[in-house]
């Protein structure tokens, strides 16, 4: 028996009680949002748990549950699903009917596959498979736009999509893939794969380091034609920045859009710009070597990334002492921009020790209109 306080909670947490069996008890609770049986020993979900129909987060990772059964699949609210560590070895196809489902967490269980049905999970946001039997990427995810985590730590995958993970999750902010996969099993997993699992921690950008070397390797024998006349264009404005913080790009562009309606003339550029089958190298060195004000959204992966590092600072920095490109860094995370010997000489919109990142909204907003202004004025000065 379990004591149940009061049958109109709303939450409920019977973690760690020892449990073998799904308390019945918890079936009568109609006005359950938040149910918790993590780390017991239940080998088994009934299918009156369908009765739950307010319910929004489950959780019975850590049990003994060889089943997911397609009951769950009835919970219409459900928003968060955690299985984690158990014994599932499918998930049903009625998963699709999850219409609320945003976190969707089963690593280390015996799953090989996901279902087709699972391409329909039309709000997913975070989705952890790690630690399963899984050996080809499931395509299914792909169709998930939705995504912005994800998690696919120690799988043995001998396919990777790379270029469709990038392509396809348009709003993705992190990708794990961390594992202790060993040379021994090397052979038999995608390389790019295997190259990502010794990245700890969000190796999102180690995936677009990987997709612009081999962009490059396939054009290496083909290099860019650029004209090396160079006449700087005073009111054009390009912007350098991490894939990562392309949602600060995002507030950038829009500060600088009321400029233009403000009869400000100027040729705004980023690689958002280049369109579908453009040479985007070709694109962003042509973009680069005329710029007559560069804006540099700072953070430790924008100070990391190699392509930025070897292809966009070298021109920029050149331009500034060669024919006065103004340098605009604006910090918006933490990082070592202080450290860094040829960026730190500029100076900062904003102060390195205030990142955005670390500011209210409305201190963003100002920072970011004082971009905007130095800007301005800038262009009056051309």
């Amino acid at each position: 028996m379990v004591e149940i306080p009061s049958k109109h909670i709303s939450k409920l947490d019977l973690s760690r009680k020892g449990l073998t069996n799904f308390p019945e008890e918890v079936l009568y609770l109609k006005n359950l949002r938040k149910l918790n049986l993590s780390h017991n020993k239940i080998k088994k979900i009934p299918k009156e748990i369908e009765e739950l129909r307010n319910l929004e987060v489950l959780d019975i990772s850590n049990n003994d549950i060889n089943n997911f059964y397609s009951k769950i699949c009835s919970l219409k609210k459900l928003k968060v699903l955690n299985l984690n560590n158990n014994r599932i070895k499918s998930i049903p196809i009625q998963i699709e009917n999850l219409e609320s489902l945003k976190n969707l967490q089963i690593a280390k269980n015996n799953l090989t596959s996901l279902p087709k049905s699972f391409s329909n999970l039309k709000n997913l946001q975070k989705l952890n498979i790690s630690n399963n039997y899984i050996q080809n990427f499931p395509l299914e995810i792909l169709s998930v736009q939705s995504i912005t985590h994800l998690w696919l730590n120690n799988l043995i995958l001998n396919s990777f999509p790379h270029k469709d993970i990038l392509s396809n999750f348009k709003n993705i902010e992190a990708l794990y893939c961390f594992g202790a996969l060993t040379l021994k099993s090397q052979k038999s997993i995608d390389a790019k794969y295997f190259k990502l699992s010794h990245l700890k921690g969000n190796c999102l950008n180690g995936l677009i380091e990987i997709n612009r070397a081999i962009n490059e390797h396939k054009t290496v024998e083909k290099k860019p034609k650029i004209s090396t006349d160079i006449t700087i264009n005073k009111n054009k404005i390009f912007i350098s920045y991490s894939h990562i913080d392309s949602a600060w790009l995002k507030k950038v562009q829009t500060n600088l859009k009321v400029l233009m309606h403000n009869d400000k003339s100027f040729d705004l550029w980023d690689d958002t710009r280049i369109k579908a089958g453009d040479n985007w190298k070709i694109e962003i060195a042509n973009a680069l070597k005329d710029a007559g004000i560069a804006i540099l959204i700072i953070s430790t992966d924008f100070l990391a990334s190699d392509f930025i590092r070897n292809d966009e600072l070298p021109t920029l920095l050149r331009n500034a002492r060669e024919h006065g490109t103004r340098i605009l860094p604006l910090i918006v995370r933490p990082c070592l921009f202080t450290k860094d010997k040829n960026l730190s000489e500029f100076q900062a919109v904003n102060s390195p020790d205030k990142p955005l990142s670390t500011l209210t909204e409305s201190q963003q907003e100002n920072e970011l209109v004082r971009l905007a202004w130095n800007v301005s004025e800038l262009l009056d000065q051309n």
